[in-house]
């Protein structure tokens, strides 16, 4: 596993836009895996544990006849599990991450989730010279054609929605359970070409493609976007503090918001202090100091019968959760980036 330092902070991209007093921004923030591996797994192995499913008609609900083409699934698990283990291995988190050529199943019961016995654990990572494998372990796919309209002349486009469940599990040799199972519940949207066979196995490989994008951030830390917001205002002062907050210069920020927030009278007025003090924390990667400055803010809120923006208390409490989300996920990417 790749040891890197965790950066306690996020990465300011810019001032999306302005309402009134409250403005927005987007920022990227650094969050944990699902899986938290131990310090001595440096290679990965994915494999395929699944048995494909038997060919079947192409369903639609809209056309009027019936249509003769088969759907053959026998190609989208190796998708998903080639895609993840090659967006996995771009990140670099571990020294090599490698994949079983083939299906590993013997059995033929498509709709039966398999987990690995210990001893097949064991024989992947002494054949395979792996410290960790993660396994596809069931994967059932639904699909069904719709329309959409594009364009402003009503130009429609053929969508194929695939539906997934499905089981990935973790394992560790040595151990009698899976270290983490993560179950794949999931609806694509892929554009169709035509009514072929060649269309729709294109549109189904894209669709595996982008799930398995999507869900190898449960075995790597990761960058997400989010958006944050602060209070501003006419005066000079405030004017002044979020220039500096817009340059990403937040102890200067802080300095001027902790000195509004000592020299304002309303309970408002406060708790808008209060909350970009809050976010000057988070963005130098104080999260507990963060929490206390948001906590301040509730409280001084709801010693205000009102407030000109109603959206204010709602919003206040999910940045609450954030940034106790934010606490939690930091003791987490200590033990993953050690």
């Amino acid at each position: 596993m790749k040891k890197t330092g965790y950066l306690p902070f996020v990465v300011l991209c810019g001032v999306l836009s302005a309402c009134s007093s409250l403005r927005y921004m987007s920022i990227e923030t650094y969050n944990p895996a699902d899986v938290t591996f131990p310090p001595d797994v440096h290679k990965v192995l994915i494999v395929n544990n699944t048995v494909p499913q038997s060919p079947a008609p192409f369903k639609t609900a809209f056309r009027k006849e019936t249509d003769t083409v088969t759907v053959m699934f026998d190609g989208v698990a190796t998708v998903f599990c080639r895609t993840l283990g090659e967006v996995i291995a771009e990140s670099s988190y571990f020294e090599d991450v490698l994949l079983y050529e083939g299906s590993f199943r013997a059995d033929s019961l498509d709709w039966r989730d398999a987990m690995l016995t210990s001893a097949e654990v064991e024989q992947l990572c002494d054949e395979q010279d792996v410290d960790a494998v993660v396994s596809l372990d069931k994967l059932l796919v639904g699909m069904n054609e719709s329309i959409m309209n594009v364009g402003d002349y009503g130009t429609m486009e053929l969508l194929l929605d695939v539906t997934v469940s499905g089981m990935l599990r973790t394992y560790l040799p040595g151990r009698s359970a899976p270290l983490n199972a993560i179950q794949l519940s999931d609806t694509v949207y892929s554009l169709l070409g035509a009514l072929t066979s060649e269309d729709i196995h294109f549109a189904l490989g894209t669709a595996f493609e982008g799930l398995a994008e999507k869900y190898h951030t449960c075995f790597i830390p990761h960058w997400s976007e989010d958006v944050r917001w602060y209070y501003v205002s006419s005066a000079a002062r405030c004017k002044e503090a979020a220039a500096f907050m817009a340059a990403g210069k937040w102890l200067l920020a802080a300095d001027m918001w902790a000195a509004l927030y000592d020299a304002a009278a309303s309970p408002e007025t406060k708790a808008r202090m209060a909350s970009n003090l809050a976010l000057c924390s988070e963005m130098t990667g104080d999260f507990t100091r963060a929490l206390q400055w948001a906590e301040q803010a509730c409280r001084h809120l709801e010693e205000s019968d009102s407030t000109a923006d109603d959206r204010m208390p709602g919003m206040q409490k999910v940045y609450l959760s954030v940034l106790n989300y934010r606490i939690e996920a930091e003791k987490k990417l200590r033990k993953q980036t050690y």
